[in-house]
């Protein structure tokens, strides 16, 4: 049973169709890098899975579980937050709480777990993991450098534990200094054998952390697998 299973799914906006009978799997432990021009639909896919975008065909499975479908007639039995059971969501804009500080920002990631004392140590261990972030804790959001900014997003995403991280454009706004800071925990998250599927037009960053390429074209899917006999990674059962 794979991960995550998109099954022949169709999606778009208003009257414009996107996605096409669109299948994709992602085992455990799996990296998988879209790749495509604008407009070829990474992103949209992204959101078709977090269920931002209904569905106009097609299923999504996650751990065997159905969490998306066309069919109105069948139902989602497990209606809990996808976050809260392990499959999250970074969009490629920063989507966080300008005039709340970093504090609170994490704070709202973590209010689904509903335990203030797992919610702190949770935040404190991100604070050891990334100093910087520590640093500008009492510091409102809407004062971070786009860096920072980026950081604290993919920390948001950190501390709720990821099985499956979809991950919109990392690199996109990083300046050359900033890049290493998330290709460090994009490495980190592949060697701890969490998920993910991202999307990212700097493909040459992310060759060291992917299993698959998946090229994205206007109505068509292709997918390229790469040599990882070389890597060692250690599949976290959680």
């Amino acid at each position: 049973m794979s991960l995550l299973q998109i099954d022949n799914i169709q999606t778009g906006y208003g009257n414009k169709q996107v996605l096409f009978d669109l299948s994709l799997t992602v085992e455990r432990g799996e990296t998988v890098l879209l790749a495509g021009s604008n407009g070829s639909g990474k992103s949209t896919l992204l959101k078709a899975i977090y269920g931002l975008l209904p569905l106009w065909a097609g299923n999504i499975y996650y751990e065997g579980e159905l969490i998306q479908t066309a069919d109105t007639d069948r139902k989602i039995a497990n209606r809990h937050p996808l976050i809260s059971r392990g499959l999250v969501y970074i969009p490629q804009k920063n989507e966080l709480f300008s005039d709340m500080t970093v504090a609170e920002n994490l704070t709202m990631s973590l209010l689904h777990l509903n335990d203030r004392h797992e919610m702190q140590s949770r935040i404190e261990q991100l604070m050891t993991d990334i100093p910087l972030l520590k640093e500008r804790y009492r510091q409102t959001t809407g004062k971070l450098s786009g860096g920072e900014a980026k950081l604290l997003t993919l920390g948001m995403a950190l501390v709720n534990r990821p099985k499956v991280l979809l991950y919109d454009e990392p690199l996109a706004g990083l300046s050359p200094q900033n890049i290493p800071n998330t290709l460090q925990w994009i490495e980190k998250l592949y060697g701890y054998g969490t998920a993910m599927v991202i999307v990212e037009h700097r493909t040459k960053y992310l060759k060291n952390s992917t299993d698959k390429i998946t090229s994205m074209r206007f109505r068509t899917i292709e997918i390229d697998s790469l040599n990882i006999k070389d890597k060692t990674k250690v599949i976290d059962e959680r």
